[in-house]
C-alpha cells in the first residue's frame, strides 16, 4: 500500500499569534471593570451624589440667600459655580464608563481636572475674604489636586487594564 495517502489529515503547523490588525487591544493584561476601575466608578459616583447635596443644600437650604453674610457669598457661589459643573461631567464619565466607550478616559480626565481646577477656585475666594493667606489659598489646593488627581489621571492614561477595557469595538 502506498505511504503517502491523500486522505490522511495530518495537523496543521504551529503559527504564531496573528498581530492585532487595529492595534487598539493589549490582548494580553486584564480587561474589565474590575481592580482599581471600581475605586474610579466609586469615585466618580460620590463626586456626583456630593455634588447634588451641595447644589440641594445651596438651592433649597439657603445658602444662596441674603442671610449669608456678604463675605461669603462669592465663596459660596464659586462652590456652586463648581458643583454644577463637576456634576455633569461626573455623570457623564460614568455614562461612558458603563457603556465602556472609548472616550471614558478622555472625559475622566476632563472631569479630574475640572475638579482639580475647582478645588483651587474655592480656597482662593476664601483668600479673598480675608479668612484665608494667599499663599495658603494657593499652594494647598495645588499641592491636595497634585497628589489626589495625578496618579488617577495617569491611572487613567496609562493603566493597561483602562486601555484594554475601554479600546474601540469594530
Amino acid at each position: 500500500m502506498d505511504q503517502d495517502d491523500p486522505y490522511r489529515r495530518t495537523p496543521a503547523p504551529a503559527a504564531d499569534r496573528a498581530p492585532n490588525p487595529y492595534g487598539e487591544r493589549d490582548a494580553r493584561g486584564p480587561e474589565g471593570l474590575g481592580g482599581w476601575l471600581i475605586a474610579v466608578a466609586a469615585i466618580l459616583g460620590l463626586s456626583a451624589a456630593f455634588a447634588i447635596l451641595s447644589l440641594g443644600l445651596a438651592v433649597f437650604g439657603g445658602a444662596l440667600s441674603s442671610d449669608v453674610p456678604s463675605r461669603y457669598l462669592g465663596y459660596v457661589q464659586a462652590r456652586v459655580a463648581v458643583d454644577a459643573v463637576l456634576l455633569p461631567l461626573a455623570l457623564a464619565a460614568l455614562a461612558l464608563f458603563w457603556r465602556r466607550s472609548p472616550w471614558f478616559p478622555r472625559a475622566f480626565v476632563a472631569w479630574a481636572a475640572v475638579a482639580a481646577l475647582g478645588k483651587g477656585v474655592r480656597p482662593w475666594m476664601m483668600a479673598m475674604t480675608g479668612e484665608l493667606s494667599m499663599v495658603m489659598a494657593l499652594a494647598t489646593p495645588l499641592l491636595w489636586a497634585l497628589f489626589w488627581y495625578g496618579p488617577w489621571i495617569v491611572y487613567a492614561l496609562r493603566s493597561r487594564r483602562v486601555r484594554n477595557t475601554f479600546a474601540a469595538r469594530r
